[in-house]
């Protein structure tokens, strides 16, 4: 008797055992499933943030296509207006946002590339204007960076440093082709580049205004510091979109009909412009303020050309092919007074003035001529505008936050994108 209670007891404490222990892989598998369930809906709801994301990317490229391919004429902002409206959208169950931090504000649509001084200009040494807090000889270390030879300026670095270095490299010694490249440039570091935007998404994220709770380092402040890629750009190119969508013309290879049509213009001042276009150091700038007649001679039926010729000519010319494009300039509608203040010291006049040229004209600045409009200006001046400042863009960074409705899921899409020529490129691509 004592040994089947002995056993029965036995039986029951097994069994006590046995449902403790199914118990806990039940409760195991159920973890693992609703882990797993979870899981499954954060990857279903990141592929529609991304692809929401996409869906705004693509509309942001199709807009710019289609005023590149049939502009609005004379007007500045009518590209930037119909890309304001497709800067958010809804795609499924997930939305789309596209906007970029300028001087504490936020603005929706893409950043505009050419509203930055591009680094690779051939007057580059100028953006010493632009960064005001420069350690010194880093100017000279980014010159000999870009320039061909090996020659190190006073205080710059060639080959000969960069390959001494324990992780040795080679300096570019051409156009840099990205603002991050700078970091690899000596004297240069992370944070001058950068500043608190450390993705260089020209927003301003969660973890860029919390203070010390996260990195970067950042203050607070609801305010992007940007560092130099928030003024400084590679990536502008000049040329480009015209006002007739059509594309623009080489004078340096066409015809006289071809010019003629385009231009409006009278045969001999198609040949005077061709044969123009054709001499040494031939700058259309000189344009502004120089008489055909006087640069080509005094042939038969040659006159000046007259402001609205001129338009054309800036709006629809150059003097270089498509796929050797200069390094952009940048667009005097969208540059920002901050940057304008640096690039013309002392000329504070100036900048005012063509502030309120560009504030108190609904279609903005649409050619250098305008210059010609503010009070006493002297052409030498309209010139050296021209040189500096463009009245269109063709390269924007399309930052584009795909989010998922119900549980908030975040994809972000990063895309440099090149009008200059149709159908419009990709230069740059990233996913974050």
């Amino acid at each position: 008797m004592m040994q089947h209670r002995q056993h029965r007891g036995s039986v029951i404490v097994i069994a006590l055992w046995a449902l403790g222990i199914a118990a806990i892989v039940t409760s195991s598998i159920q973890v693992f499933a609703f882990r797993q369930a979870l899981h499954g809906i954060e990857v279903h709801d990141r592929i529609q943030a991304r692809w929401a994301a996409r869906a705004g990317i693509e509309s942001t490229i199709a807009a710019i296509a289609d005023h590149t391919a049939a502009p609005v004429p004379n007007s500045a902002f009518a590209m930037s207006t119909d890309l304001d409206l497709v800067s958010t959208g809804t795609m499924g169950n997930a939305t789309w946002d596209i906007r970029h931090h300028v001087d504490g504000q936020d603005w929706s649509g893409p950043m505009d590339e050419s509203s930055k001084f591009n680094i690779n200009s051939e007057n580059n040494s100028i953006f010493i204007l632009v960064i005001d807090d420069m350690a010194f000889g880093v100017l000279d270390a980014i010159l000999d960076w870009i320039d061909t030879d090996d020659e190190p300026r006073l205080l710059g670095v060639e080959r000969d440093y960069y390959l001494s270095l324990e992780t040795a490299y080679e300096p570019r010694n051409g156009l840099l082709r990205s603002i991050a490249e700078l970091e690899l440039i000596a004297g240069v570091m992370p944070s001058d580049v950068r500043g608190e935007d450390w993705d260089i998404d020209f927003r301003l994220d969660a973890n860029e205004d919390d203070g010390g709770e996260s990195l970067p380092w950042d203050e607070p402040d609801n305010y992007l510091e940007g560092g130099w890629a928030s003024l400084l750009t590679t990536s502008s190119v000049d040329g480009g979109a015209t006002d007739s969508g059509e594309p623009r013309i080489n004078l340096r290879n066409t015809d006289v009909e071809t010019v003629q049509i385009r231009l409006f213009l009278e045969p001999a001042q198609a040949d005077a412009l061709i044969a123009f276009a054709s001499s040494d150091g031939a700058d259309l700038s000189t344009l502004l303020q120089t008489s055909l007649r006087s640069i080509s001679g005094d042939a038969e039926g040659v006159t000046n050309l007259t402001d609205d010729q001129l338009r054309l000519v800036f709006a629809e010319t150059c003097l270089f092919e498509a796929h050797n494009a200069p390094p952009g300039r940048l667009n005097i509608n969208t540059v920002s007074p901050e940057l304008l203040y640096r690039l013309l010291p002392n000329r504070s006049r100036l900048v005012e003035e063509l502030l309120y040229l560009r504030a108190n004209n609904a279609s903005g600045i649409t050619s250098p001529v305008d210059f010609k409009q503010i009070s006493g200006i002297q052409l030498s001046m309209v010139v050296f505008l021209n040189g500096l400042f463009d009245v269109k863009s063709n390269v924007y960074t399309i930052s584009c936050l795909g989010r998922a409705e119900g549980s908030g899921v975040e994809q972000e899409i990063i895309v440099i994108v090149d009008r200059s020529t149709l159908p419009v490129t990709i230069l740059e691509y990233r996913e974050q």
